[in-house]
């Protein structure tokens, strides 16, 4: 745990402010953001997407997006860091869609029993019945530089191009992240004062979106519970945020859980003497 102390003092703010993963059983992070909620049309739910859309991600169980209109192609760019680019073709002066949703390309639905998350960077999580991320969604790109966002419609995600960007932009190819697997591998050892969880994310989680973070928090936590502590916690952050590029991110159970000043002037590695 050599990342320097400049290093961390420079994303003091950034430690500060960002979602720290959720509590068992509440389904989202502090900090989530609460904007760009609106309701979804009656007649296309979660379900329907689910019935009519395409997988995010293999297995399918993780999410699935519909192009709107239905006929537009979706396009699947598999990446070398383990993320995939999602694409939504070019659909032509009709691509508002047959609901009247002027700038909707997509709409995401959750697994079954899940439940959509937009959170404070424009990224998105999608979470499984039991609250656990499945899927991460970066944010979304819109054509010729238009502006798009990704916005919560009752249960599910609907993916919107400014429609003021002129009828081009509207209709023109959008692009977006979609991460699944976020935890590469976490094996206890010994280090210092005693046992070690030594995390190494998914290439395309480091200095990835907060939707990214939040996945692997949840799968971290998912496969081995102690990770679920505060202190715990609290060390994964400060590795995301501050050692983005170190080999693996070494968490101790047995450390002290302080403040974030005392994280960042520690080096994500407090002792008792720090508490």
């Amino acid at each position: 745990m050599t990342t320097a102390v400049a290093v961390l003092l420079l994303t003091a703010a950034c430690t500060t402010d960002a979602p720290r993963p959720a509590e068992p059983g509440t389904g989202a992070p502090t900090g989530a953001a609460e904007t760009g909620s609106t309701s979804s049309p009656a007649a296309l739910d979660a379900g329907a997407v689910r019935a009519t859309g395409l997988p995010l991600g293999d297995p399918p169980t993780r999410g699935s997006v519909l192009p709107v209109p239905e006929g537009a192609d979706v396009g699947v760019e598999q990446r070398d860091d383990g993320a995939a680019t999602y694409t939504i073709a070019a659909a032509g002066p009709d691509a508002a869609g047959s609901d009247g949703a002027a700038g909707v390309r997509a709409r995401v639905a959750p697994p079954d029993g899940g439940a959509v998350e937009l959170l404070a960077d424009a990224s998105a999580v999608l979470r499984d019945a039991g609250g656990a991320v499945v899927t991460a969604l970066g944010r979304a790109t819109g054509p010729d530089g238009a502006a798009a966002a990704w916005r919560v419609e009752g249960d599910l995600l609907a993916l919107h191009v400014d429609p003021a960007a002129g009828a081009a932009a509207a209709s023109g190819t959008v692009s977006f992240e979609v991460g699944t697997g976020a935890l590469t591998s976490a094996t206890w050892g010994e280090a210092e004062g005693g046992r070690s969880l030594a995390v190494v994310p998914a290439p395309w989680v480091r200095g990835g979106s907060l939707a990214a973070q939040e996945a692997l928090a949840s799968q971290l936590e998912a496969a081995e519970p102690e990770a679920a502590t505060a202190t715990m916690r609290a060390q994964l952050w400060c590795h995301v945020l501050g050692a983005p590029d170190k080999a693996s991110w070494n968490l101790e159970p047995w450390r002290p859980e302080v403040g974030t000043g005392t994280l960042i002037a520690t080096r994500c590695n407090p002792t008792d003497a720090d508490a």
